[in-house]
C-alpha cells in the first residue's frame, strides 16, 4: 500500500482518510534526495585563534593555558 504524506515540523503527516493501527510498522521513502547543504549558516572562525605579532611563535603549554585562564578569571 502506498500512502502519500508530507513532513510537517519533523513529523510525517499522512494525506487522505487513511488511518493505521497504533504500532504498525511502516517504511518511509522520500521522492527526492534531501539537500546536503545545512539549513542554518554556521559561525565563522577567525584565524589565527590567538593573535600575536609573530604568528606561530606562541608556546601554549598546559601551564601557559592555565595562566591565561586565571588572568581571564581575575579580570572584572
Amino acid at each position: 500500500m502506498v500512502i502519500p504524506g508530507r513532513v510537517h515540523n519533523g513529523v510525517v503527516v499522512l494525506e487522505g482518510e487513511v488511518s493505521l493501527p497504533e504500532g504498525a510498522e511502516v517504511v518511509v521513502s522520500c521522492g527526492r534526495a534531501p539537500s546536503a547543504q545545512p539549513t542554518t549558516p554556521g559561525q565563522r572562525v577567525e584565524f589565527p585563534l590567538v593573535h600575536s605579532e609573530h604568528p606561530g611563535t606562541l608556546n601554549l603549554t598546559n601551564e601557559r593555558i592555565a595562566e591565561i585562564l586565571d588572568e581571564e578569571d581575575d579580570s572584572p
